[in-house]
């Protein structure tokens, strides 16, 4: 009987034929009977097996052309074609020697399907001879070999013997076939990425931005220059066979742990098992960490080098790899756990039907990262995905604490050896043979006796026995061994560890022998005892030629420092041979002061030496234009040859103390020469040195050097010492953090072009610099006299995003919620570190970071609750929120163990609290009452409890406490806030759930405190609308509230007084806010505008005082008759409830002159006496009020009776005796009102009016009343003057030569009369027939000073065009249109002209004042925004500045593609635009000069400098 059919893995390519009938699993053992003709019956089991023979029989032909066709295609690629070559002779001695025929049909046509399938793709598989498919083609190879034998073995017989070997056969295969699958899979993945593309340039270029560490691999250059190498001949058998077998174990763990302390051969193991693997073809990848090099300690290198190495072994790896590369933006610049899931975990899920079985990615060195939270994430990270992988991990460290605990996280069992624990006789016998292998070239060579010493002197450490050889016999250098030989076996142990005395007296032993006293000269020991304490202390390994400029040596002396110390040091070769450590165990031993005693170093005293090394050369090398930069146009990715000019320019050893000068101060003590130093360097190299980082794209650390380096000064500075030095550094910080964290970086010469001109005058940086310079924008005004309160980051959104914002409870990242996702940010950086898409787009209305600071957590519109592992960026769960809809307030709370999370939702009033462990329902859903909409709710500090505050208009303020287990009520609700009558529009609850606050729609902010139930504050007044954000500081000591105004203010909730603020840049509602745990940074966002991050100063010194400045929307404005003024009218609004002011400003420079006066309705109408002594302003209640302009006393009031709307305006007689206001006429002397204008009719919409000499120029209703009254007579001299245009007159001004008027209507029409005959002049036209964006409607209309020119004002009605703003100036003849301007952005309400018709203002709601050059704009005047620079055409003043000049969203001026300047988003709103001199805002006023006359930028801008290198020193010694 034929063998059971064995069980073989199901068929991917196709199903046998269905006309094939299922047979028994049994045949007979013997073929039909061999006579032909025999007449006996044919039995129907016969007949089967004919049939299957036949069918057999024509599969095999179909698969050998199939399997042929296949061969021919892989010319390109012999393996291929030896591989199935030898598969088809295999198949053929197969055919008659498998007895079941059945199952060699199958086979065959499996194999046919295969091959047909695999032919057109066989020349896309890469003829290479290492990674994935060439470990494939050998295991195919092995398999066709070990058949081939069993079929050579029985050749002659009809059948082979054995039934085990026909199962075997099979067995083998079906693995063939397997294996050959995994070649289609691989080509397949490819292909369907790759079709109709150019891939291989392009990989090559994506992968290259992986930017991988060559370094870092076991057999680089480098692993020579610090003698890594693998284990001697025969040594360590034991431990690499386990390693083999645990490889190639495919139920075996996925990760593998081989710990040992320090010396016990860890890394030489690594290396040869390295060998093997990639000698096997399963060398995936590998890494190897040195804390000797920067980049090899770097733990966010590991990732990204491990993934450029498994594209080069795994083709379909490489392929998926590549892809997200393309789609994904950076994904390798996020943090190590977004790294290892886009670039090694997504890339494997589609390509692991790829990847053979038995391949590894080897870790050598984990310990010697630098960074111990990053080496506790990766191996989070490392562990969470292994056991989905399709490869294997061996990570070699020695057995640290954060390695240990993570290696032992629960529910996780990795394969660990432990080498300090292997018997000590295995150890032994290895260590004996390194040190005969290593000491043969000896003479004589030593005795086995001498061996044995060694070796019982090494213990369980090889690192012993190295360091011993290579002292004892050197390669590189003739030395007397015998005598070395004897100093080791001679010397005694005195280190009071045991595990550690042989080693400690062998690295004194070799020391006593480096610093010889009777062979070296004082002074040479001094060099010797300074090279090996900076090799010790450096943060990065230096070369020879880099210690030598640092420490002021010769080079000789350096490297004949070093040749004495090459038992426990290396150096490359070269100039550019770098120096370290031989192994960690030194710097151990050599800065613990019990072990090394005589030779100990002290790293505090080594590093003020080295503090002042670095700024000696920083002192020596730094100076303006450190690279030559030809241009400030250009940005410094596209300047030719940059790198070459940055290695030219920026030695090794300036590079280095640029980048590390604070991590040496920072082991140092304040002294006087240190103090002395860092205020030279900061009054005089502080810009050079930020051209170096910036070239060098290192400008994002500088901030934090600073940082770090003033919180070093303020712990080391004597208390209340020092103060201005504490000054320069919080400034120099400050000024880092604007210019890193904006696209100013971009361009290194805009550090003095854009970032030192927009710098606050009352920063050290602009004091100290300011004057070193030429040719720069001079720009004044009261807008950057003194630093304040700022935006230092901002980020907008999509218009329908609510943006809720928070920090991280370290405050280093911060998170906000849109639309869609969530993104989360670095604080320093502002680089997205963690993006995520939320299914179905949900707006995420609510986020929380857990108090552990592990977790975020998300409450999506959809109701689904998402948390997050902050350290890894994986997902932990989705929670359904299944309570119906959300509050307008988002309900979403973490408790204080970080374990619960809870959630609220109004429509059902349910409450839930969720177990983060298990992502399940702790307790819940309670029901409770009806708790609104809004309101805030928390657990109590024991997470025993939930306190919830409600804002609703009939329980605002009532405080409930449940139980988080059952629901219920442990408390009678209680009123914590007295608020009566009115509703709570945002609520907060602090910290220690010990004070509630609570803001409503009047401005209004109440704190209470819960335990005593008793007010704190009434009230914290400053804001004028609803309060709709609350949050407290993490101490509860301050609270931050947001407006409907768009204001921020920070409170002090001991004295209710306000101590920052108002932060002033939002245009619309504050939606989310969120303050810094240590008090210094603010988020705030609003919907539709976007996140913003603001500085928040802790140095009261460093705030601006209170600058007369813009706080509400201006609606009018007026020019004194002396041109020396301008006035402005703010409104609050335009509802009854609303208020406003009146300022008056210096036209000349913006400052403030006088006001602001207060009207208790919002002002529509404001005008000067014809003397400029006066300013009187008219109010929507009806009201008229005078001030005196000398001493701001009101000198008259007047009330019409009725209240002004439509809006009205002011107009004086030009003598000043008569002012009309609300058609109302006052004398001005006596108060007494004398006249009225005639009633208009009841559809009257406005009435805006002019006075010239004895004629009121006024127009109403729609399209046909335009009027001119005789003040004289009281009578109309032109009434009314018909017009065509069936629309409101909005505005209406008389020309200053008295001869005529014009008059705008609201919907763009403007017309132009004879102010005697009411005719319209003989050439005018209708104006309005130019284009427009979107469909505007005119607010304001004036004519110039010579009456030649007409300005008007529009706002757009399209919301795309909002803002645009666009002022025009007509030709008041012809109606030309001759210039188009933007510059506000918001609409235009009012405009007035200079009576010497030079200028112009525009007032605005976006808060603003802009003062216009009018003669220089129509003239086509010359600024940095048009002409006068290289290569730049001259425009068309139409196009100024839409055209020509744009400001972009990143903060940039750009003309013509070429970088003109940058401002912050700060400084956006009080930017001065062509021939817009002054600006007056919500900052104050600010004044920039654009002449091209005296500028220094584009190819001129090294001019600027006008020290040129500065080796200058502080004049005055610092004490």
């Amino acid at each position: 009987m034929a063998p059971e059919r064995p069980t073989g893995k199901i068929n991917f390519f196709t199903k046998l034929k269905q006309h094939l009938k299922p047979v028994s699993s049994r045949y007979p053992s013997r073929s039909p009977s061999p006579n032909p003709t025999s007449e006996s019956p044919i039995t129907q089991q016969e007949q089967q097996w004919n049939a299957i023979k036949d069918y057999g029989t024509t599969a095999w032909k179909t698969m050998e052309t199939a399997l042929r066709f296949l061969e021919k295609n892989a010319d390109g690629f012999p393996p291929l074609k030896t591989a199935v070559s030898t598969l088809v002779t295999c198949l053929d001695l197969a055919k008659n020697v498998i007895g079941n025929q059945e199952e060699y049909a199958k086979l065959a046509n499996e194999f046919k399907d295969m091959a047909n399938t695999l032919a057109p793709y066989a020349s896309k598989l890469a003829a290479s001879d290492e990674g994935s498919i060439a470990l494939i083609l050998k295991s195919i190879d092995e398999e066709l070999a070990e058949i081939k034998r069993q079929l050579e073995r029985g050749k002659f017989k009809r059948t082979v013997e054995a039934t085990d070997d026909q199962d075997d056969i099979l067995v083998r295969y079906r693995k063939i076939d397997s294996l050959f699958r995994r070649l289609l899979t691989d080509v397949t993945v490819r292909t369907h990425v790759e079709i109709g593309k150019l891939r291989e340039a392009t990989e090559a270029t994506l992968l290259r931005t992986l930017a991988p560490v060559d370094d870092a691999r076991y057999n680089s250059a480098y692993s020579t220059a610090v003698k890594r190498r693998g284990c001697t001949t025969s040594t360590r058998e034991q431990i690499l066979d386990d390693l083999r077998t645990w490889v190639l174990d495919p139920k075996g763990s996925k990760v593998f742990w081989m710990n040992g302390m320090a010396g016990t051969g860890k890394t030489t193991i690594m290396y040869s098992f390295c060998e093997w693997l990639e000698e096997n073809k399963r060398l995936a990848g590998n890494f190897f960490c040195n804390r000797a090099s920067t980049s090899c300690r770097d733990l966010s290198n590991i990732v990204r080098s491990v993934a450029y190495q498994l594209a080069h072994y795994s083709p379909a790896f490489r392929s998926q790899l590549c892809r997200i590369l393309e789609e994904k933006q950076n994904p390798h610049t996020l943090n190590i756990g977004e790294q290892f899931k886009w670039i090694v975990e997504k890339p494997f899920q589609d390509s692991k039907d790829a990847i053979p079985d038995g391949a590894a990615i080897v870790i050598d060195g984990l310990d010697e990262c630098d960074n111990v939270s990053a080496t506790a994430l990766f191996l989070k990270v490392l562990l969470q995905y292994s056991a989905h992988l399709p490869i294997k991990f061996i990570i070699a460290s020695r057995p640290e604490p954060v390695i240990l605990k993570n290696m032992q996280t629960p529910n996780f069992s990795p394969s660990v050896l432990r080498l300090h624990d292997i018997e000590q006789s295995f150890v032994e016998a290895d260590i004996k043979q390194y040190l005969r292998e290593a000491l043969r070239t000896m003479s004589p060579v030593p005795s086995s006796d001498v061996i044995n010493q060694l070796t019982r002197r090494s213990g369980k450490l090889f690192i012993y026995a190295a360091t011993a050889a290579r002292y004892i016999n050197p390669e590189d250098k003739v030395v007397n061994s015998k005598t070395r030989l004897d100093s080791i076996l001679g010397m005694s142990s005195s280190s009071a560890s045991l595990q550690e005395q042989e080693l400690d007296s062998l690295y004194t032993t070799i020391l006593l022998s480096a610093f010889d006293k009777t062979c070296l000269e004082k002074g040479e020991l001094k060099i010797l005892d300074l090279v090996l304490r900076t090799v010790v202390c450096a943060i990065e390994p230096m070369t020879t030629s880099t210690m030598s400029t640092i420490l002021a040596l010769r080079r000789g002396d350096v490297v004949s420092a070093l040749s004495r110390l090459q038992s426990v040091l290396h150096v490359q070769e070269g100039l550019s041979g770098l120096v370290s450590v031989l192994h960690a165990s030194f710097p151990d031993f050599l800065c613990d002061k019990d072990r090394s005693r005589d030779f100990y170093c002290d790293i505090a005293e080594h590093n003020i030496t080295l503090t002042h090394s670095c700024f000696d050369v920083m002192c020596q090398e730094l100076h303006f234009n450190i690279c030559d930069l030809e241009s400030s146009y250009d940005f410094d990715e596209d300047v030719p040859e940059l790198e070459q000019k940055i290695k030219a320019n920026i030695s090794t050893p300036l590079l280095y103390a640029c980048k590390y000068w604070s991590r040496h101060l920072a082991h140092c003590d304040l002294t006087s020469s240190i103090h002395y130093r860092l205020v030279e360097f900061l009054k005089f190299r502080f810009l050079f040195w930020m051209e170096v980082l910036n070239l060098t794209k290192s400008i994002s650390t500088g901030s934090q050097m600073l940082s770090s380096t003033l919180a070093w000064f303020i712990s080391k500075a004597p208390e209340h010492a020092f103060k201005e030095t504490e000054k320069e550094l919080y400034d120099a910080e400050l000024f880092v953090k604007m210019f890193s964290l904006g696209a100013c970086k971009k361009s290194t010469p805009h550090i003095y072009i854009s970032a030192l001109p927009f710098c606050f005058k009352s920063s050290s940086v602009y004091q100290n610099y300011w004057s070193k310079t030429s040719g720069l924008m001079e720009i004044g005004g009261t807008s950057l006299d003194r630093q304040r309160n700022g935006l230092i980051g901002a980020w907008k959104t999509h218009p329908d995003n609510a943006g809720a914002v928070a920090f991280s409870p370290d405050a280093s990242i911060f998170a906000a919620g849109y639309k869609d996702r969530v993104n989360i940010r670095e604080v320093q950086s502002g680089e997205i570190i963690f993006s995520s898409l939320l299914e179905d787009r949900a707006r995420v209305m609510s986020l929380a970071f857990s108090p552990d600071n592990s977790k975020i957590a998300t409450l999506a519109e959809n109701r689904d609750i998402w948390v997050w592992d902050i350290q890894t960026a994986n997902l932990i769960g989705t929670l359904w929120n299944e309570q119906g809809r959300l509050g307008r307030t988002p309900s979403l709370v973490f408790s204080c163990d970080s374990n619960k999370l809870a959630s609220y939702s109004h429509s059902v009033s349910t409450m839930v609290v969720w177990n983060l462990s298990s992502c399940r329902v702790l307790s819940g859903p309670f029901e409770t009452k009806d708790l609104g909409s809004d309101g805030s709710f928390t657990f109590t500090r024991d997470d025993s409890k939930i306190l919830f505050v409600q804002s609703d208009l009939n329980n605002a303020g009532m405080v409930h406490v449940f139980d988080v287990r059952t629901g219920s009520d442990v408390a009678v609700p209680f009123k914590a806030l007295a608020v009566s009558g009115n509703s709570l529009d945002s609520t907060a609850i602090s910290p220690d759930t010990t004070m509630v606050a609570g803001g409503d729609s009047r401005g209004m902010i109440y704190v209470s405190n819960m335990h005593s139930r008793t007010i704190i504050h009434h009230s914290f007044v400053g804001h004028r609308t609803s309060v709709s954000a609350l949050a407290f500081s993490r101490d509860g000591k301050k609270l931050v509230s947001g407006s409907k105004d768009g204001t921020i203010r920070i409170w002090e909730v001991g004295t209710g007084n306000l101590v920052a603020g108002p932060f002033e840049g939002h245009l619309a509602t504050i939606h989310s806010l969120a303050l810094s745990s240590d008090g210094t940074k603010l988020l705030s966002s609003v919907s539709g505008e976007g996140v913003r991050l603001w500085d928040v100063f802790a140095n009261d010194t460093n705030l601006a005082p209170p600058c007369q400045s813009i706080a509400s929307s201006v609606y009018v404005v007026a020019w004194s008759p002396d041109c020396t003024t301008i006035a402005s009218g703010q409104n609050s609004g335009l509802n009854s409830d609303s208020d406003g002011t009146v300022a008056v400003w210096n036209a000349h420079n913006g400052e403030f002159v006088i006001g602001p006066f207060y009207c208790q309705s919002p002002i529509l109408a404001i005008a000067f006496s014809p003397d400029s002594s006066r300013i009187s302003a008219g109010t929507m209640d009806g009201t008229v009020t005078s001030w005196d302009l000398k001493t701001g006393e009101m000198v008259f009031q007047g009330h019409s009776g009725r209240g002004s709307w439509p809006p009205c305006s002011i107009a004086y007689s030009p003598d000043g005796s008569i002012m009309v206001y609300d058609l109302f006429v006052w004398n001005c002397s006596t108060g007494e009102m004398i006249g009225k204008v005639r009633d208009h009719d009841s559809d009257a919409e406005s009435i805006p009016l002019s006075l010239d000499s004895n004629r009121l120029v006024l127009g109403a209703g729609e399209g046909e009343s335009v009027y001119v009254w005789d003040v004289a007579s009281r009578q109309f001299s032109l009434c009314p003057i018909r017009t065509q245009y069936r629309s409101e007159i909005v505005s209406v001004a008389c020309s200053l030569d008295r001869t005529k008027f014009v008059s705008g209507f609201r919907h763009g029409t403007i017309s132009v009369h004879n102010i005697t005959t009411g005719e319209v002049p003989a050439r005018r036209r209708r104006f309005g027939s130019f284009e427009a964006p979107g469909e505007s409607f005119l607010k304001s209309v004036t004519f110039s000073g010579d009456g030649t020119k007409i300005i008007s004002a529009y706002a757009s009605t399209n919301s795309a065009f909002r803002d645009h703003n666009p002022i025009y100036i007509f030709d008041a003849e012809t109606g030309d249109n001759l210039v188009r301007i933007t510059g506000h952005t918001d609409t235009v309400t009012s405009l007035a002209v200079s009576p010497d018709g030079s200028r112009f203002v525009s007032g605005s709601l976006d808060k603003s004042l802009r003062i216009w050059q009018l003669d220089a704009l129509l003239q086509k005047s010359p600024t940095i925004w048009m002409n006068g620079l290289e290569g730049v055409r001259v425009p068309n003043v139409l196009e100024i500045p839409n055209l020509v000049t744009r400001y972009e969203a990143d903060g940039w001026v750009v003309r013509d593609n070429l970088h003109v300047f940058w401002t912050s988003p700060e400084f956006r709103e009080d930017l001065c635009f062509p021939y817009n001199p002054i600006t007056i805002g919500p900052h104050g006023s600010t004044c920039i000069d654009y002449s091209t006359s005296k500028l220094f930028i584009g190819r001129m801008w090294s001019n600027c400098w006008i020290y040129g290198r500065e080796d200058s020193t502080v004049n005055e010694e610092v004490e």
